[in-house]
């Protein structure tokens, strides 16, 4: 996909240092407001990956440098169900390489989609997340995104890239430039499966936008750019310096000004 990624070799993932650090790209500490978000994932960003409950009740768990960041910059809440999304009505929901919803789980979002509601989702066809526990553990994340009845029935199917690798990417994304790997795209299904929904894939078709109903998705068909370890030291420290941080408060900010319009 010219123009959307360049594989890099790992010796020069220092570089990006240089590319992951815009001064005029907006931040969400902008915003009047902090957005009211859901998030829902199965990577390791909110305890970290081998947190205990006794770690976590003793304060020792660490979550991940984006975690930490969303912390403070949005009304964060780390969810397992959506059961009651109708109810509480967040400005926004984010699904980062989720688990295997429940049928009623996708049934809920799909409905408050469709009645208004905003959603963020990043979903990996080939992630690459190194973990160091065992092959079926639960807390390890999904290697493969589990979303395709949604997706389908909103007239998407994601798919692996066969050229890509393991290899680290960069990908430059509405103009943010981020390292990642496993790097898929969505192709559009037979109209007649998308109901009320339509998308426009962009950047190479690693982004659909989507109107369904009265709502709004972003869908990006990658989610290792979540993983710090592929950001320069300087933005582990400090998150906003990211360009994969960045690129997600811009989704945020988009999906929340197009809410604000219809108000």
């Amino acid at each position: 996909m010219p123009g959307f990624r360049q594989r890099l070799p790992l010796a020069l993932a220092a570089l990006l240092v240089l590319t992951q650090c815009t001064a005029s790209e907006s931040r969400p500490d902008q915003l009047h407001e902090k957005a009211s978000i859901q998030l829902m994932t199965s990577l390791p960003l909110v305890w970290g990956e081998s947190a205990s409950m006794e770690s976590i009740l003793a304060g020792q768990a660490e979550p991940a440098p984006i975690y930490r960041y969303w912390q403070q910059q949005y009304d964060m809440t780390a969810v397992d169900s959506l059961e009651h999304l109708a109810e509480e009505d967040p400005d926004l929901v984010i699904l980062a390489q989720p688990r295997a919803m429940d049928p009623a789980d996708l049934a809920d979002l799909d409905a408050w989609v469709r009645a208004g509601g905003r959603v963020i989702i990043l979903t990996d066809p080939d992630l690459v997340w190194p973990s160091a526990l065992p092959l079926g553990d639960l807390r390890r994340p999904l290697v493969s995104g589990l979303l395709s009845p949604l997706l389908g029935h909103w007239g998407l199917e994601l798919v692996a890239d066969t050229e890509n690798s393991v290899d680290i990417v960069l990908l430059r994304l509405g103009g943010h430039a981020f390292a990642t790997r496993g790097v898929g795209m969505f192709e559009p299904v037979h109209p007649d499966a998308a109901a009320g929904a339509r998308c426009d894939l962009n950047e190479g078709g690693i982004v659909a936008r989507c109107v369904i109903g009265q709502g709004r998705a972003v869908i990006v068909a990658d989610a290792d750019f979540l993983n710090a370890a592929l950001w320069p030291e300087k933005a582990r420290r400090s998150p906003q310096e990211s360009g994969a941080v960045r690129f997600v408060d811009s989704l945020v900010q988009a999906q929340n000004d197009r809410k604000d319009d219809q108000r």
